[in-house]
């Protein structure tokens, strides 16, 4: 073969090969350009019907005069992998934010804690009102019925009622706490408890540095009545008289109604059922008296308490009461001002999250 000739050879048998090659991978890649813009396409319809699905569901929640929703302009489909690509991992960003946005902010005791993080919170409306209050049969009308079954007198029911147990015999001391350990609290029935403004104020504010630390806004206990029984309190007067909360003898004053007080706030709540509370059944300043009536209740320990306590589980104004251990405020429980002139308004409700929870006020 001639100089070169086999080199020559050679070449143009690739020539060859290369030519007979090409249409079958024009051909090939043909088919991959074309699955590929396919699978483009189907994802942006895809996420073009997401869109469209949540701007129907958005404009059906509307009402019927509000301005539509205008979606944003979909992409058209194109024929490049990497669009699809593009669109599909901006649909997932979305999701994701969407999720961690869910998780995070729309927790109870995030939007109490932190109420702006920018995520609108749930309007609340106040569910405790007086009318609210009148949940069942008050104590007056128990009391008749009790008495009429066994048929005792009314007038002399009372009276027994409303004398210190330290002045009452034995037989006397057992009618009325027989009398009064009928009277009970119902299953989440709304219970109430007058507090000191600065109380309120801890409470509605969070304030865990109250009383040098010791004061837990989660919580409550000491003297609390049914809302039945005190829904017709509704002056300041009624209040501080029926609850006996005249601290106007005392050197210390502790009551949350003082004489002159322009209002007055309440807690209310339903029944935890985790609270334990007792009639307070006692005498006064006597503290072996006291566990001796508290036992025909069947209690433990009686209140050995001061004055103006009675020990027969009433009040000194004749409102039942019990004495609650601390416990934890039940989602939803709320605080009212009570107004001299008989007006009522909301301030707060409380937001539980797992063993704990934060107060908020009424928007």
């Amino acid at each position: 073969m001639a100089e070169g000739g086999e080199e020559r050879a050679v070449f143009i048998g690739l020539k060859n090969d290369a030519q007979d090659a090409l249409p079958k991978i024009a051909e090939k890649n043909a088919e991959l350009v074309d699955v590929t813009a396919q699978k483009g396409a189907d994802a942006l319809a895809a996420h073009a019907a997401t869109e469209a699905d949540i701007t129907a569901d958005l404009e059906s929640k509307l009402p019927a005069d509000a301005a539509p929703i205008t979606a944003n302009a979909t992409r058209s489909a194109v024929t490049t992998s990497a669009d699809a690509s593009e669109g599909a991992a901006e649909a997932e960003s979305a999701q994701a934010t969407v999720a961690a946005e869910t998780t995070v902010k729309g927790t109870p005791i995030q939007e109490a804690l932190d109420p702006d993080d920018g995520v609108a919170a749930p309007t609340v409306t106040p569910k405790y009102d007086n009318q609210a209050l009148r949940d069942g049969t008050n104590f007056d009308d128990q009391i008749d019925t009790e008495l009429a079954s066994r048929g005792w007198d009314r007038d002399e029911h009372d009276t027994l009622r409303m004398t210190r147990t330290n002045e009452l015999f034995d037989p006397q001391a057992q009618e009325v706490v027989e009398i009064r350990d009928s009277i009970k609290i119902g299953d989440k029935q709304i219970m109430t408890k007058v507090i000191k403004p600065e109380i309120a104020e801890g409470y509605l504010g969070n304030d865990t540095g109250l009383f040098e630390g010791k004061f837990d806004p989660t919580k409550f206990q000491g003297s609390i009545a049914r809302g039945t029984d005190t829904a017709d309190l509704t002056s300041l007067d009624d209040l501080r008289d029926k609850l006996a909360l005249d601290d106007s003898s005392s050197a210390y004053k502790w009551s949350p109604v003082p004489k002159g007080a322009t209002e007055a706030y309440q807690l209310r709540f339903p029944a935890p059922a985790d609270m334990h509370a007792d009639p307070t059944l006692g005498a006064v300043g006597d503290q072996g008296l006291a566990d001796h009536v508290a036992s025909m209740a069947g209690q433990t320990t009686g209140k050995a308490w001061d004055d103006p306590f009675l020990g027969t589980g009433y009040t000194g104004g004749g409102v039942p009461e019990w004495d609650a251990q601390s416990t934890g405020f039940p989602d939803g429980a709320e605080i009212w001002r009570m107004n001299a002139d008989g007006t009522e308004e909301p301030l707060g409700h409380f937001v539980r999250a797992g063993e704990s929870g934060a107060w908020k006020s009424f928007e």
